[in-house]
């Protein structure tokens, strides 16, 4: 789920949001990835590219549970990764900043904020991007990358 519907205090969280927001980003992605894993390391070729986010990189608040949820996925797809060494399947990770800057209005305060790491216009980028990063970072077997303006590789 993008981070942009998931902004607040957790507090003042709408449960049904939050657990579809942890069926997706977890639940989802560990089964589809259990489910097709055999198989590719049965034939030993082939890739996982699971889409993360910066977020995943630190705590953020106001974003605790898109955050964490996202660390979910950035530190099983680096397991996932060790875990396939000499197997000939890779692992892989794409972690894209925030896609699009909305304002939220703050329930505290009664103003309205904007997220809490704006970035410049330039920074941000369509889907199509990300894709492509991540279909790169598959080819030239990179472990990590961080699609944008500046693409960040490891």
């Amino acid at each position: 789920m993008p981070a942009s519907e998931n902004h607040g205090y957790f507090e003042e969280s709408d449960w049904s949001r939050v657990d579809a927001m942890l069926d997706v980003n977890i639940k989802a992605l560990t089964r589809l990835t259990h489910a097709i894993l055999t198989d590719l390391v049965r034939v030993g070729r082939g890739a996982i590219l699971n889409v993360s986010s910066i977020a995943s990189l630190l705590p953020l608040p106001k974003m605790a549970v898109y955050a964490a949820s996202k660390a979910y996925v950035t530190s099983f797809s680096e397991a996932l990764r060790g875990e396939l060494r000499d197997t000939g399947v890779s692992g892989h990770r794409a972690l894209p900043r925030p896609r699009e800057h909305r304002v939220f209005p703050d329930r505290r305060t009664q103003r309205r904020v904007a997220t809490p790491c704006p970035l410049p216009r330039f920074s941000k980028f369509p889907a199509e991007e990300v894709v492509h990063a991540g279909l790169f970072a598959v080819e030239r077997d990179r472990a990590r990358v961080i699609p944008g303006w500046l693409c960040a590789w490891s």
